[in-house]
């Protein structure tokens, strides 16, 4: 069996990412690319069906397609429908983001050259994920598509992370002043899907006894507070700040992607959504909650739940797990909490938020420890398990 090392050109990679939440499937599906092109040396054909997301994360990249944005081909798509590859070099290598389908003439084609069919998967802890990884799955059509399953454990695909990821996080942590020993507020950024939840924790930010700052990216955060009433209509539109008793709300804008890991790195605690912020909050070292994607008949928990029996197997037992516990699922709709229980549980929280870091520092050593997910996909395709 062949190996592509033995390409004679460097391969072409066609991406097809369909825009589902927003910043997570671009964000992950853009990274994917400049490693595929900067590590690898690969022609990358990013197809995107939502040019307005990508100019969220990336505010200088261009509003027409087609189009080449730092080394990449960027290419319009719709989902089934069609997709631009006229003129666009053959691939070696098709990659699915996130299972989405293809339009029939791309199956034509894979049908006709077959490359190397690749379903790059959702991020899952899960067994079945696990299992399923780089396994082959034979088309109708005879041919032969490979599941990349993203996660956390050395028998998966792993999770996106840059070669130079490490030393920059360790060049800022240089840079940084030491924090005064007590006084300064604490610091939470959330980035997260609309829910009465917001309002519920804001009221506990609220009351402490300790300042609070929140900072807010996006919209739906912001509305939730102001359906519930906790915020006036008005708020957080020409001015960026509001004060609820102990807690100041500060409107945050969208960064580029790659000022993201600062926001992440400068907080206290980092509460998020979507795969590729998911990724980088760990990597940060803060303590974090996850406000994972919702899914019809709650099957979210069954992800979520995978995600934390999987942290608490790498890093020790502590007394703040039950009340992270509670939190997490109450953030995610598993359970409701009475303002009692919330309230003892944040007050836990706050109050050990050294511990909590501590342990999030040896969780991301464990994924440090770890080769990166565009390391795998490089050895798996060298080891020659696939036909190019």
């Amino acid at each position: 069996m062949s190996s592509p090392t033995h390409f004679t050109t460097n391969p072409v990679c066609w991406l097809f990412c369909t825009v589902i939440d927003n910043f997570g499937d671009i964000g992950v599906s853009w990274r994917l690319a400049q490693e595929l092109h900067t590590r690898l040396g690969w022609e990358i054909y990013l197809f995107v069906d939502d040019v307005t997301a990508l100019q969220t994360i990336l505010p200088d990249a261009p509003t027409q397609l087609p189009n080449k944005y730092r080394h990449i081909h960027l290419r319009d798509w719709r989902e089934r429908e069609y997709a631009d590859f006229q003129a666009a070099s053959m691939p070696n290598i098709i990659i699915e983001m996130f299972a989405c389908d293809l339009p029939e003439d791309i199956l034509h084609l894979i049908r006709s050259l077959k490359p190397i069919w690749l379903n790059w998967e959702y991020l899952s802890a899960e067994d079945w994920a696990i299992r399923t990884h780089a396994m082959p799955s034979l088309q109708a059509d005879g041919s032969q598509k490979y599941f990349w399953q993203m996660g956390f454990v050395q028998q998966s695909g792993g999770l996106l992370r840059e070669q130079n990821y490490v030393n920059q996080y360790a060049d800022w942590i240089k840079r940084q002043p030491e924090k005064p020993v007590s006084g300064s507020p604490i610091s939470i950024f959330a980035f997260g899907y609309s829910s009465e939840i917001w309002a519920k924790w804001c009221e506990i930010f609220s009351a402490q006894s300790h300042p609070i700052i929140l900072r807010t990216a996006g919209t739906q955060i912001i509305s939730s507070l102001k359906n519930a009433a906790l915020l006036p209509e008005n708020a957080l539109i020409q001015d960026t700040e509001y004060t609820l008793g102990s807690l100041k709300i500060i409107r945050q804008d969208f960064v580029p992607q790659e000022q993201f890991d600062e926001l992440l790195w400068a907080s206290d605690i980092n509460i998020i959504r979507g795969e590729d912020s998911f990724i980088r909050a760990q990597y940060a070292a803060v303590p974090f909650l996850w406000h994972i994607y919702p899914q019809a008949e709650m099957a979210h928990l069954d992800k979520l739940d995978a995600f934390w029996q999987t942290f608490w197997q790498h890093v020790p037992n502590n007394s703040f797990q039950a009340a992270l516990t509670a939190l997490s699922n109450e953030l995610n709709g598993a359970s409701v909490l009475s303002t009692a229980q919330r309230a003892e549980y944040w007050a836990i929280l706050l109050a050990d938020l050294s511990e909590w870091q501590r342990i999030t520092q040896i969780w991301q050593q464990y994924l440090w420890a770890q080769s990166d997910a565009v390391t795998r996909l490089a050895a798996w395709l060298c080891d020659g398990l696939v036909n190019p």
